[in-house]
């Protein structure tokens, strides 16, 4: 994607000494979430390629590290208005995923990257690792084994899928993004989505609060935050959403306290007591009923969910 607008934008790269050469790519794959872009180069341009993957590019808001781009000379991040090479990466990429404010790569044997943001453990290093290292692209650990085919990321969970159809997923989500069951908001580590098993996943799409997963047979899976519908009717016998629940209430909390101050407090105090009670799906649940046909693609927006079959 290129921009040809004269004057700088984080989301949009149109630098003047870069532009001509950008046009030069003649292939080029981009992912965008939130405030940053990663691109990579396929390897058409002889500088920049390699003939089993190619470079990654970044631009957008480095607040994070997402950018994997290093500080200015005073310690602090800046934020990027150019396609710039991210350091560090081996030179045989071939996918890349962008979360909320973290990254991954993929290379040609199979191994995952991973930099940005790792306050929810979205990076597979723990908790631990000091918050000046999140910007360094470094491997994930616990993954020997897999031989890593694609990744995917939403703000808070990174997944990697192995060339095997495995699932494995790592972060922290209190709206059962990671699918690995009953109350488990938390992997430090990769772990492999056991409910799962025996089935060969295609893709995955991650939601606000919700996954959807396609297997290579054209089944979908769905797991994670379930209300509005948008798990299908999975999630229907579960209660609304707690938004909903918020505004249908924000009356009656206005006749019941006398000034501003009181309400707001009553409306934390009920979205907190309502967040114990969210309606969530903690494993992949078969979406029987969506769609007749083969599934041969699926995307989750932040509250919604679309598929693609085949006639």
């Amino acid at each position: 994607m290129f921009s040809d607008s004269n004057r700088p934008a984080k989301s949009l790269s149109g630098g003047c000494e870069y532009r001509e050469s950008m046009r030069q790519f003649l292939r080029m794959r981009t992912v965008l979430e939130k405030d940053h872009w990663l691109l990579l180069n396929l390897g058409i341009r002889k500088c920049m390629s390699s003939s089993s993957g190619g470079s990654v590019f970044s631009f957008g808001d480095d607040s994070q590290g997402a950018l994997g781009l290093p500080t200015s000379l005073t310690g602090l991040a800046s934020d990027a208005y150019e396609p710039t090479v991210v350091p560090g990466l081996p030179s045989d990429i071939t996918a890349i995923a962008a979360g909320h404010y973290h990254s991954l790569a993929v290379t040609s044997l199979g191994h995952l990257w991973a930099w940005g943001r790792n306050k929810e453990a979205q990076l597979g290093r723990g908790l631990l690792a000091p918050r000046d290292t999140w910007r360094e692209p470094k491997r994930v650990e616990g993954l020997d084994n897999v031989k890593v085919h694609a990744a995917f990321a939403s703000g808070v969970v990174s997944a990697a899928l192995g060339d095997d159809g495995s699932l494995w997923v790592w972060g922290k989500s209190k709206r059962g993004q990671l699918g690995l069951g009953k109350d488990i908001i938390e992997a430090l580590v990769p772990s492999r989505v056991e409910a799962l098993q025996g089935e060969k996943i295609a893709k995955v799409s991650f939601g606000w609060g919700h996954c959807l997963a396609q297997t290579e047979d054209g089944k979908l899976f769905g797991w994670g935050y379930s209300a509005d519908g948008r798990l299908g009717r999975i999630g229907e016998c579960m209660e609304t959403s707690p938004l909903d629940r918020r505004v249908d209430g924000a009356k009656d909390n206005q006749k019941n306290f006398s000034t501003r101050a009181e309400v707001a407090e009553k409306q934390v105090l009920d979205g907190i007591e309502e967040e114990k009670n969210m309606p969530i799906i903690w494993e992949p649940s078969l979406i029987e009923d969506l769609c007749r046909d083969e599934v041969v693609d699926v995307a989750c927006g932040l509250d919604h969910s679309l598929i693609l079959c085949s006639k």
